[in-house]
């Protein structure tokens, strides 16, 4: 079997990811893309892009994993021994389509675990939504956190009242606002005020409240 460029491929059974060996990849199917005849003297390597049916059932294990070690999950290098013609299960319309919704879905998983986490917190809502993705935060955070909090101020603009470095107690989270993100409702020195949580760091670094607080961070330092 000689494969060209746009043969549609399906994976021989019993194959390996070449990256991931615990997962079997027998029956993933795609279109060549790219054939490298020259890759030793004795294998030729094809590039497949998987089509729309493939990519929707591959594990989201193997997704996260391939996000987080910066590899490719929509493509795959494989030898030409490994592969055998097939016939078209779709169009290039729905791979690209397939593509864009899976990478709008699983665009944390590249921050590891703390990526994890954003996208379980996150679920169901599009992340370019940022109100609706406050609002979620806000709830998570309503419900998970413990207050009162202790917390130091890490960055603050022209503030006449509070300055960096200063030591505050996070009380509530009264409300959003698109630019700030998170309003957090905060004592100094016996005085109430309000102050963007993206600038506030949880003293108590051993505790279950810095990692959530962390999380937003990352959230919102990248959304």
């Amino acid at each position: 079997m000689s494969l060209k460029i746009g043969d549609s491929v399906i994976v021989k059974d019993g194959i390996k990811e070449p990256d991931f060996e615990d997962f079997e990849i027998g029956g993933w199917q795609g279109l060549a893309i790219e054939i490298d005849r020259d890759f030793d003297k004795v294998n030729t390597m094809i590039t497949i892009e998987w089509d729309s049916l493939t990519l929707r059932q591959i594990p989201e294990e193997y997704i996260y994993q391939s996000e987080v070690e910066g590899l490719d999950w929509q493509r795959m290098n494989l030898f030409e021994t490994d592969l055998e013609k097939s016939i078209p299960k779709d169009k290039q319309k729905d791979v690209k389509k397939t593509q864009d919704q899976l990478s709008e879905k699983y665009y944390w998983f590249s921050f590891g675990e703390e990526g994890l986490r954003i996208s379980k917190i996150l679920d169901g809502v599009n992340r370019h939504d940022e109100i609706k993705c406050l609002q979620k935060w806000v709830n998570h955070l309503d419900k998970t956190l413990t207050f009162p909090i202790e917390a130091i101020v890490s960055e603050t603009e022209d503030n006449d009242f509070i300055k960096s470095g200063d030591k505050v107690i996070i009380k509530s989270f009264p409300h959003i606002v698109d630019m700030y993100g998170v309003i957090a409702s905060i004592r100094l020195d016996g005085k109430k005020y309000e102050f963007p949580l993206c600038d506030l760091e949880v003293i108590d670094k051993t505790g279950t409240n810095c990692q959530l607080i962390d999380d937003y961070h990352t959230w919102f330092g990248n959304r």
